[in-house]
């Protein structure tokens, strides 16, 4: 056998090469050859050895500083065979005795983490089992999406449990998602058979408007606006137009029925009773833009907003300028009641200054107010751009868009104001 040309406990080297000792029932195995000299081909192993004490460390060092530590006993497994493989001269047995007493812990770890993870899912069964039967559907959609986020977010349990838990969360989300697909679809099956009764009422009424067969005609209305109330409800968006096109040929033969049977020297359309109720709570609104007392005028405009949504009149029937100038003096009452509550809180004896130092109180702190909103909206528009929400085909989108037009209009509503301010200092200064 040929003598050793170098040797010591990890290594040595024989016929130009390099062998690493055998270990915990391994072999000794040729690592490399030598290359410049007997000392530098040593050196670069032991110094390749020191890679791999780093890396048992360094494992270590993110396994102290993990949450959910039991995540990385595949990456010591691993690393433990990378050991064995590895071609360097060193104390490997050292090293995998740490991996074999981390691995340890990580597995008593793995045991607790299941254990509380059973738990934690069970709990979210029981919960999904309480929504399983609702019919409440959007509502409903949001707490499932929201267990399965927590539910996706817990780790696994333990082998002897997963299958059986996993199928019965699965089979109550699955048949909860199949009940809402069932209805929506029975719903739209009606709401197409409803907006195809709308649609055909309505071209009954227009091809029976011009008739002058007066009593029968009057008869077949009469039929129609029955079999109109019992339709039923469909989406706001066909309801309009079916309306509009069956209410005026209504409205145009018994003009014409009228006229003909001398029931009147003129046809009197009916005013609205929804319409005039709206027209009373602008006017009202209007005059508590006014009031001297705004945080009373607030309270009674959210009110007169209740009102008017309990009135019920569909989007495409609303008188849009009505609606505008309602939602205009309550935008200026909300403004005019925020500004007081800011000029207040910063001008304690703000009512015992003349009018014209009021004023500049009121135009200072606003012009603030619209600043502070103007960056906000800057903020929040390049947000958007950053995030890329501007297809307003997603339900997502059309809020961002919603909000977005919310904060544009308090802008406008305070700059409305902050003008009024100013042309009121400058009256009185002439004064």
């Amino acid at each position: 056998m040929e003598e050793l040309q170098w040797s010591d406990e990890y290594g040595y080297i024989r016929e130009g090469k390099v062998y690493l000792r055998g270990f915990m029932g391994y072999p000794d195995r040729q690592i490399g050859e030598v290359k410049q000299s007997e000392e530098a081909s040593v050196a670069y192993f032991r110094d390749r050895f020191e890679t791999a004490r780093q890396k048992v460390d360094e494992l270590y060092r993110l396994v102290d500083e993990a949450q959910n530590k039991g995540s990385y006993l595949m990456k010591l497994l691993h690393l433990r065979q990378y050991l064995i493989e590895f071609d360097g001269l060193g104390d490997y047995p050292a090293l995998l005795h740490k991996l074999d007493e981390l691995e340890t812990e990580l597995r008593k770890t793995i045991v607790v983490n299941r254990a509380r993870n059973l738990e934690i899912k069970q709990a979210l069964l029981q919960e999904a089992e309480t929504l399983a039967g609702s019919t409440d559907w959007k509502e409903t959609t949001e707490k499932f999406k929201e267990l399965k986020g927590k539910w996706i977010k817990t780790g696994a349990v333990d082998k002897e449990y997963e299958e059986e838990i996993e199928n019965k969360f699965d089979g109550i989300v699955n048949s909860f998602f199949d009940r809402r697909k069932a209805f929506f679809e029975e719903k739209n099956r009606i709401t197409k058979f409803r907006v195809a009764k709308y649609e055909d009422l309505a071209r009954q009424a227009i091809q029976l408007q011009d008739s002058t067969e007066w009593e029968s005609t009057a008869g077949k209305f009469k039929k129609l606006q029955e079999q109109w109330k019992k339709v039923g409800k469909i989406p706001k968006t066909h309801a309009g137009d079916f309306w509009n096109d069956f209410k005026k040929a209504n409205d145009h033969f018994f003009e014409l029925y009228k006229k003909a049977k001398g029931i009147s020297g003129t046809y009197v359309r009916r005013v609205d009773p929804k319409k005039l109720a709206q027209e009373n709570l602008t006017n009202e609104a209007e005059t508590l833009v006014q009031s001297t007392d705004i945080i009373k005028a607030a309270d009674r405009a959210k009110q007169l907003l209740m009102e008017w949504k309990n009135i019920g009149v569909l989007p495409k029937m609303q008188d849009r300028q009505l609606a505008e100038r309602f939602r205009a003096a309550c935008d200026k009452i909300f403004e005019l009641n925020y500004l007081m509550r800011v000029v207040k809180r910063k001008h304690f004896f703000f009512e015992k200054k003349s009018m014209a130092d009021q004023l500049q109180i009121k135009i200072t702190i606003m012009s603030d107010l619209i600043r502070k909103d103007k960056m906000e909206l800057d903020t929040y528009e390049g947000n958007v751009d950053g995030m890329n929400m501007m297809n307003k085909s997603q339900t997502m989108d059309k809020l961002v868009v919603s909000k977005l037009n919310i904060q544009k209009r308090k802008i406008s509503v305070k700059e409305l104001l902050l003008n009024q301010f100013k042309t009121e200092l400058a009256a009185l200064r002439q004064k």
